[in-house]
């Protein structure tokens, strides 16, 4: 008999047994029947395409920031019917002025979005970011601008009282909320309480690196009070007083600063002004007896001194007929310097400034543009390597050139080929070769034919003179008789530098100010090949540029468009000068009559014309000459040689022949009117029969 123990462990084998079956048994359910091999499972791939991105909708944290500092730009992806597409997409950012701010690009987002950091550099202006994705593009703008973040301006007068007629420079310091200073190119404003008592500069930018902006202020010639000088940037603004007192006893005024503007140390340039003084007698004549004058040199701190000895700021020197002069030393750092100058000995003490002297050089003006050739005809219709030298002039706003060694210009030319650029010298000029070859000017349309009568002489004032002039003298219209006529000999060649828009500086404060004329110039350069007027605003289409005919050299927007003048002045553009050459080839002779029957006692003028397929004049050296051989004097322009020019058309010039024994019973005498012109080296002629009674 077994205990319960016994039965309790065949109960426990039975169990162990039936759990080892049903593994086995589901171990076989595993196998395919009538197979040893695995189950395969089927994966299926979605292949439906990704949704194109319909719209873009693009914007900034903020827009406007100050410089150095961030905004978020956002960028959300929209499909057709205004859904976040969630499908992985790539999105590039780019900027319309790199050297405002940075963007990080391209960024993939997965969620329909995606943000990315706008990193402002150190320069004032406007950047527009531009968001593409696919076939889909927006932008967003953003200023870039310190006065909104102006705080505090501190203002001072140095000197602090001047007399009738001398200046003092006021200095602003924009500080930030945090008491720092605001960067290079913070505008600051400028005015002050009573206008009778002087005038003040109206504005200027911080430069130095230190926040300060400085403007001269100009007492008048006989009010004497308490001025109060305001600047203000943005929402902050400070003040200052400056006493202007009468000169009983004498006064000191700033005479000139030769030059006002000077370049760094080591910039190639001129690096020294001298700066005068004028010393008055209380009659308002130049002192005859010796003073001293004390003068004080304020500056961007980068080593510029006075006088002979490095690190001088402050010097003594003696009058001179009146006149108390310093030499002025530039330094490392560009900025404004001033001089403010004193009377020793005079109570109370006579002062004046300088005024603002700039360190650091101007910009090309572009009313200070020439370009020049040593040659305006080349005889590249005919021959290749023909050369000519192309000269571009530039000075700055004041007419300086000296300041300008190393500025870039680059050259463009409708036909032959052109040096690509030249970097100017110290007398702010370059010159490079331009050669003939392939390609020949454009061929145009001819000017319509206008009226006229006789001819244009040496030089016609458009080619619609000369059609009408060559019409009267010739009876051919040159506008019916092919394609060919002068502006398909022109030949335009396009020199262009940074700088700036010419203005005139009608208060004489150096810089440009609100409502100045100036001269606007288009946004785009292009290559004028059908020679349009260069005046048309708003630009009419196909004039001056017509896009399937024409090269645009420079694009302002970069929108593939040309554009008209912005009506504003602009201090950083691409600025141009143009000159035409004309590309001619082998000559050949015009008549208006291809013989002369001389009547007794009579004459008889005949006209003549020199000049090649597109009928322009020979090269300069060119001769011609006309000859009668037989009876009759000749008269009228018998020979000539054709000065180099680039003027359309050619010179229509006449001769006559007259019977020279009228009455004679002689039998009519024949002879020729004989036509020689030499060019290139090469001789060629042409003769008519002349008969003379």
């Amino acid at each position: 008999m077994r205990n319960k123990h016994e039965g309790s462990g065949i109960v426990l084998k039975l169990t162990r047994l039936f759990v080892v079956f049903l593994i086995l048994l589901l171990a076989g359910c595993g196998k395919q029947s009538g197979s040893d091999s695995d189950d395969t499972t089927t994966v299926t791939t979605d292949t439906t395409p990704a949704p194109e991105v319909s719209a873009i909708q693009l914007t900034a944290s903020l827009s406007v920031i100050g410089t150095s500092s961030t905004t978020n730009i956002t960028a959300r992806l929209l499909d057709d019917s205004g859904q976040l597409i969630t499908d992985e997409k790539t999105v590039t950012f780019s900027l319309d002025n790199p050297t405002l701010a940075s963007i990080i690009s391209p960024a993939t987002t997965s969620t329909g979005s995606t943000s990315q950091t706008l990193t402002s550099g150190n320069t004032e202006g406007t950047v527009v970011v531009t968001a593409s994705v696919d076939n889909a593009t927006a932008d967003v703008t953003i200023q870039i601008s310190d006065q909104a973040s102006a705080d505090t301006i501190n203002v001072s007068a140095n000197p602090g009282t001047i007399t009738v007629n001398g200046t003092s420079v006021v200095s602003a310091t924009v500080l930030d909320s945090n008491g720092l200073p605001l960067p290079d190119g913070t505008t600051v404003n400028f005015s002050v309480n009573n206008t009778s008592l002087g005038t003040i500069v109206a504005s200027a930018a911080t430069a130095g690196g230190a926040g300060v902006a400085q403007a001269t202020f100009s007492a008048g010639a006989t009010q004497a009070g308490t001025a109060t000088i305001t600047a203000t940037s943005g929402s902050a603004s400070g003040n200052t007083t400056l006493d202007v007192i009468g000169a009983t006893a004498g006064s000191i005024e700033f005479d000139s600063a030769t030059p006002q503007i000077v370049v760094i140390q080591g910039a190639g340039g001129q690096e020294t002004s001298e700066v005068k003084f004028l010393i008055k007698d209380s009659s308002g004549n130049p002192i005859a007896t010796s003073e001293t004058v004390r003068m004080v040199l304020s500056g961007p701190n980068g080593g510029e001194y006075l006088g002979d000895t490095p690190g001088t700021t402050t010097l003594d020197v003696g009058t001179v007929a009146g006149f108390a002069s310093a030499v002025l030393h530039s330094g490392t750092i560009p900025g404004t310097a001033t001089i403010n100058a004193s009377i020793l000995g005079t109570s109370p003490v006579l002062s004046t400034s300088s005024g603002v002297i700039a360190i650091g050089g101007g910009v090309p003006s572009e009313g200070h543009f020439t370009i020049l050739t040593d040659k305006f005809n080349l005889e590249g219709l005919n021959f290749g390597n023909v050369q000519a030298q192309i000269t571009s002039l530039i000075a700055d706003r004041y007419s300086n050139f000296n300041v300008l060694e190393g500025t870039t210009v680059s050259f463009y030319s409708e036909c032959g080929a052109i040096d690509r650029a030249v970097a100017l010298d110290a007398n702010g000029a370059g010159s490079v070769t331009f050669r003939t070859q392939n390609p020949v000017p454009e061929n145009v349309v001819p000017d319509a034919l206008g009226t006229g009568a006789g001819s244009c002489g040496d030089v016609c004032t458009s080619e619609n003179a000369f059609i009408s002039a060559f019409n009267t003298a010739f009876g051919i219209d040159i506008t019916s008789s092919g394609n060919t006529n002068p502006r398909d000999g022109r030949c335009t060649i396009i020199a262009v530098a940074d700088g700036e828009e010419e203005f005139t500086d009608t208060n004489a404060s150096g810089d440009y100010e609100f409502g100045e004329p100036f001269v606007d110039t288009y946004d785009d350069i292009h290559q004028d090949k059908d020679d349009d007027s260069q005046s048309v605003d708003p630009v009419v289409a196909g004039n001056p540029y017509d896009p399937a005919f024409e090269d645009l050299i420079i694009d302002r927007d970069e929108m593939g468009d040309f554009d008209g003048m912005d009506g504003s002045w602009d201090d950083n553009k691409r600025i141009a000068g143009r000159i035409n050459l004309l590309i001619t080839g082998q000559p050949t002779l015009t008549l208006s009559a291809n013989a002369l029957n001389v009547a007794d006692g009579g004459s008889q003028t005949i006209l003549y014309s020199v000049h090649d397929v597109n009928y322009n004049r020979p090269i300069g050296g060119s001769t011609v000459a006309v000859a009668l051989d037989g009876a009759g004097t000749l008269a009228g322009t018998t020979s000539n040689t054709y000065l180099d020019s680039n003027s359309l058309g050619s010179p229509i010039y006449s001769v006559t022949v007259s019977d020279d024994d009228p009455g004679d019973a002689d039998p009519a005498e024949v002879g020729s009117l004989d036509f020689t012109w030499v060019w290139k080296g090469g001789t060629f002629s042409f003769s008519i029969p002349v008969t003379v009674d």
